[in-house]
């Protein structure tokens, strides 16, 4: 007879015993049930027999019931499912699946260098054996019945094998195995984890050598199995986006396919973000780039700038590449999210022929497209590689009035006549200062969407699901922080503004003042004049008034009539408002088991886009034109030290370079 205990709700075990000759258990209350009993062992259900034999058992029906009985459950066993803090293995351990005591065994392996086979693998057993014949090491394990369990039954430990079968490379260090070591080191998407990483820790950890193909099979499967395929993340989009509106109500999204049902647009823009554009100053930014996944694309992105000077988020999109239909189409869904405001609504881009004309067909009469200042002076010192071109192109265009606009305009055409014909076939309303038909503020350029891209770069490697994860993680931390930092601030303005107001105190205090009116100033600075009215906040100079702060004459002024200087300067720079603007919570998603998901939204069938992947490397860093002056970071492939090569490498010299090379002993 062979004792069951088995573990109830109360913690009581019953003890039942079983016969040859008897096919049915007999419990302490004297109640009788079939074969189908099940031995609940740490809250796990394990059906120890079905009734039913197994493909190929010729034993009788009542033994296999006797033997699955027999297993010596005594105590309640944890049941492992994973390998992680499993530093060896014990008979009687209960493993969740026979492909985990696999994995776990050839961990062993590699550490202990040693090569195992497979003697039986069926559904009932699964026995491995030493390689080398004589050799004693041997592990058996039996399933629990009809479940996908083993247990451990047998496991000798003692080694006799040869020092000669024991080799550098190891025949149970496949790339599964090796994905599952790895995978720890993968978990985190912003720590930068390589192929020559895993090359390393590999050898450091089992001694064993590793091919950089193997290394990054291992990789691959790796990340599958974190963040799952690029095709599987495509089908889960529909289901990640709802739950995302669930958690954050108000939160707009969007998703366009084909009619083959693959991905063609998506659009999300947070209602956190929503909520808080009204505080923000009339100014978006946009720009595109590309992802560096499986399956590439464009992000589409759209900021605008806080109180404090600051990248404000609004939405994100992600498209094929930037053509005149993604623009158009994220335009579109720009203004259905975001409406009109009372203001004249400038955005600013670069000189991108499809974002000009989205903006045309979309916004029209509501809102005024200015190029990015940077990438044209980029353009004209690539095309006239003239010294000092783009410096004056830059003075030309931050002039903030007229009188001085045509100065460096003249400047210009001296220097190059052609660079001057060039810089005004583009409108100089859309690039000058002084002529902007609406306020750019200090927005000169797209930086601030530049700013966003590098801020997103590891996310742009991932698959879509989870290139949203991690932006919406840290959308969530910036949302926090700098309401945090609002708080702290103990003045009316914000911590940008203010300290750009006392940069200028002590020159408007040098300034000498004379008053026309209550509200009216002479303004003299080396021997310039400057008319300040601080009831319709203007100043000759023009710099009160396209950026809403005070300038030094105006500064000057209200320090004349002994006035706060807080309450002329725009609404935005408030530290009110900057609270205001950073109001609003990013909440989580949560896991993907609790998404309360509606049977129309499971039934959405989004597949991946029709792009065919092609072979090789993919590309990480952006094409750099000619005309950047960008230096690249040369790194030494011995020393590893940035600033030279190999070849005059003197640090650690190459053993027996020959008569043409000295060693650094002989140097």
């Amino acid at each position: 007879m062979c004792p069951v205990i088995v573990e109830t709700d109360a913690n009581e075990a019953s003890v039942a015993a079983s016969s040859q000759g008897s096919s049915r258990i007999t419990e302490s209350n004297g109640e009788k049930e079939d074969a189908n009993r099940l031995c609940i062992n740490k809250n796990k259900e394990i059906p120890i027999f079905s009734g039913q034999k197994r493909k190929n058992d010729k034993r009788p029906l009542l033994l296999n019931a006797i033997e699955f009985f027999c297993f010596d459950l005594s105590s309640p066993q944890q049941i492992i499912r994973a390998i992680d803090g499993v530093d060896d293995v014990e008979v009687g351990m209960v493993f969740e699946s026979k492909k985990l005591i696999k994995l776990c065994m050839a961990m062993i392996a590699m550490e202990e260098s040693f090569q195992f086979k497979t003697q039986r693998s069926d559904g009932m057993n699964f026995w491995l054996k030493c390689d080398q014949e004589d050799c004693t090491w041997l592990m058996k394990a039996r399933s629990l019945g009809e479940t996908k369990m083993f247990k451990i039954t047998k496991y000798d430990k003692v080694h006799k094998c040869s020092v000669d079968i024991v080799k550098s490379d190891h025949k149970q260090a496949t790339s599964s195995v090796i994905s599952e070591f790895i995978k720890p080191k993968l978990l985190d998407p912003k720590v930068q984890y390589g192929i020559n990483n895993i090359i390393q820790d590999v050898k450091q950890k089992f001694g064993v050598n590793m091919s950089y193909e193997k290394a990054w099979r291992s990789r691959v499967e790796a990340l599958d199995d974190i963040r799952g395929s690029s095709e599987d993340s495509f089908r889960l989009l529909p289901r990640y986006l709802h739950a995302l509106k669930n958690q954050n109500p108000g939160t707009i999204t969007r998703i366009e396919k084909d009619e083959h049902d693959r991905f063609k647009y998506m659009f999300v823009a947070y209602s956190a973000s929503i909520t808080g554009w009204k505080y923000c100053r009339p100014l978006i930014v946009v720009d595109g780039t590309f992802l560096k996944g499986k399956y590439k694309g464009t992000l589409f992105v759209a900021c605008a700038k806080d109180g404090n000077n600051g990248i404000f988020p609004l939405a994100f999109g992600v498209g094929d590449w930037e053509n005149n239909l993604s623009w158009e189409w994220f335009m579109s869904r720009l203004k259905e999210t975001f409406g009109n405001r009372n203001e004249v609504l400038c955005i600013v881009s670069d000189r991108h022929q499809s974002i000009e004309r989205a903006i045309k067909l979309v916004l029209k009469e509501t809102a005024f497209h200015g190029v990015c200042t940077f990438h044209f002076k980029q353009n004209i010192k690539a095309r006239f590689k003239k010294a000092g071109a783009g410096e004056l192109f830059e003075s030309t265009a931050r002039a903030y009035r007229k009188e001085d606009f045509d100065y460096f305009m003249a400047k210009l055409g001296e220097l190059s006549p052609k660079i001057r014909e060039y810089v005004l076939e583009e409108d100089p309303r859309r690039w000058a200062r002084c002529f902007y038909p609406c306020r750019r503020y200090n927005a000169q350029t797209s930086n601030i969407a530049e700013s966003m891209n590098s801020a997103l770069k590891k996310a742009r490697e991932l698959h879509i699901v989870s290139m949203l994860e991690l932006l919406r993680e840290k959308l969530q931390t910036w949302f926090v922080e700098r309401t945090k930092a609002a708080n702290e601030v103990m003045h009316d303005l914000t911590p940008w503004a203010n300290e750009k107001l006392q940069k200028i105190l002590q020159k408007a205090f040098q300034m000498k003042v004379e008053t026309l009116t209550l509200r009216r100033f002479n303004i003299t600075e080396n021997q310039r004049e400057f008319i300040v009215d601080l009831e319709n906040r203007t100043c000759t100079c023009r710099r009160f008034e396209h950026e809403e702060l005070p300038c030094a004459h105006a500064i000057a002024a209200i320090d004349k009539r002994k006035l706060p200087k807080y309450p002329f300067c725009g609404r935005w720079y408030l530290n009110s408002e900057y609270k205001e603007t950073y109001k609003g919570v990013i909440h989580p998603v949560g896991n993907e088991d609790d998404w309360d998901i509606p049977k129309e939204i499971r039934e959405i069938i989004l597949k991946h886009p029709n792009y065919k992947v092609r072979k090789g490397r993919r590309q990480k860093e952006r094409y750099r034109p000619s005309s950047e002056n960008y230096v690249a970071k040369r790194k030494c492939g011995r020393c590893k030290q940035l600033g030279h090569t190999r070849k005059v490498c003197i640090k650690t010299p190459i053993a027996n370079a020959g008569s043409k090379r000295k060693s650094f002993e002989d140097a």
